[in-house]
């Protein structure tokens, strides 16, 4: 199996998105953007409806200026 068919479904992970894209000022548009889906599915994804891929959570990290591990639960979020 690749990395990119592994799934992270976690409500908590899209919880810490929509808080990362607050403090960097981003929209879901500009989120779909860089993950080339729709905003809609970016909202469901933020809400846990759908997973999100271990590829999208890398995309999504360096995006947000975070590590991957922070989306996973798996280091804390320091905000500054």
């Amino acid at each position: 199996m690749s990395v990119t068919n592994i799934l992270v479904d976690s409500p908590t992970v899209g919880e810490k998105v929509k808080r990362l894209m607050g403090l960097n000022g981003l929209t879901q548009a500009e989120v779909a953007e860089t993950l080339r889906c729709s905003r809609s599915t970016v909202s469901q994804k933020c809400t846990g409806r759908i997973a999100f891929s271990a590829n999208e959570i890398n995309e999504l990290a360096e995006l947000l200026h975070v590590s991957a591990d922070v989306l996973l639960g798996r280091a804390p979020l320091e905000v500054k």
